[in-house]
């Protein structure tokens, strides 16, 4: 079977997309070791089929598109949030053109591991004619899947969980080191404006190491590396910046050097992900309906981003170490064995 990974971010510079992608790319191994992958992306390919060697990757232009897609058999939507439009609808609209290259070519589309923030998103008519038409549709959370299912019209929905999930469970994060804290921070191009309290709070823990972690390679504005440079020159000593990715890198490798702390205080969804299999005590800044979704499903203590120093020490104090959440790896291939079984009845 050859599948086309119809989104675009991958190779972006945010790792937490390539925990999900590796995720599902290990479940494809055990369950279909005969299918092959196609995806066109806006970035650099080569770091990608160096990490991704599994993958034709191709460069996001029109034809490799549409050739993309007519040499597949199925469509797959993989991860991610794809269909916000509050700020832009670069994503719709590329979701658009493809589902008019799928319907010519007669090609099924899936979307797998995707999560729906907010019902808002759903009012837009192109997006509900996206879900409508797709084939079926795998959601990250249940929140996500019961969203969809108030559409009006609606494929095959089912609930799952992230696949980052599998990668983790076949190669888990280092454990937790005592007496680290390490603080992944993302307000997408604003400001935290809780720091003060929160940095207040975290000083009052009995750390020897604080780490400043970028999951975000790229020096975006709300990003931890902006936010790091931000910092007043007494902050940016007591907190070490630390950028785990290098382009192309063996994932493996990377996680290698990924610092779990014993306390992770996180705004990014896949970094609190990559905390509960560490066995960090995770406290979530919930900024959107993603990382509370995530708090949810984990069972960690969340806070908002403009939270108090109190609010701050009291979900410290109920954090706690998880085993490590073995069920979420089988759901996540659960929903990928799902996907290939609804692929196969589709297939041209």
């Amino acid at each position: 079977m050859r599948i086309h990974l119809g989104h675009h971010f991958y190779g972006a510079g945010n790792l937490g997309d390539d925990f999900m992608l590796a995720g599902f790319l290990a479940a494809m191994r055990t369950l279909a070791p005969e299918a092959t992958f196609s995806s066109c992306v806006p970035f650099p390919l080569e770091p990608l089929r160096r990490r991704f060697p599994e993958i034709d990757w191709q460069d996001y232009t029109g034809a490799n598109r549409t050739r993309c897609i007519e040499a597949s058999d199925v469509w797959l939507g993989l991860g991610g949030s794809p269909f916000q439009s509050a700020q832009s609808r670069w994503f719709v609209d590329h979701l658009v053109t493809e589902a008019e290259a799928c319907a010519r070519a007669r090609r099924p589309r899936f979307f797998l591991g995707v999560g729906v923030q907010d019902a808002a998103e759903l009012v837009d008519p192109d997006v509900r004619r996206l879900c409508a038409s797709s084939a079926g549709i795998w959601t990250r959370d249940t929140a996500s899947a019961e969203r969809l299912l108030a559409l009006p019209s609606h494929p095959p929905i089912a609930a799952a969980t992230d696949l980052a999930h599998v990668f983790f469970e076949g190669s888990p994060p280092p454990a937790a080191a005592p007496g680290r804290i390490t603080a992944v921070v993302n307000f997408d191009y604003g400001t935290w404006p809780g720091q003060a309290a929160c940095l207040e709070t975290l000083r009052a823990l009995p750390a020897t190491d604080c780490v400043w972690l970028a999951q975000e390679s790229r020096d975006l504005p709300g990003a931890e590396r902006a936010l790091h440079a931000a910092l007043s020159a007494a902050e940016k000593t007591r907190w070490r910046l630390v950028v785990p990715d290098v382009p192309g890198a063996p994932l493996r490798e990377v996680l290698a050097r990924w610092p779990s702390g014993a306390w992770l205080i996180s705004a990014r969804y896949h970094a609190a992900l990559a905390g509960a299999w560490a066995g960090s005590r995770v406290v979530v800044i919930a900024t959107n309906e993603k990382l509370r979704g995530a708090a949810h499903e984990l069972g960690l203590p969340s806070v908002a981003p403009d939270a108090n120093a109190a609010t701050f020490a009291d979900a410290l104090a109920s954090a706690a170490p998880l085993t490590r959440p073995l069920v979420l790896a089988a759901l996540a291939r659960e929903a990928c064995a799902a996907f290939l079984r609804s692929a196969v009845a589709h297939r041209r």
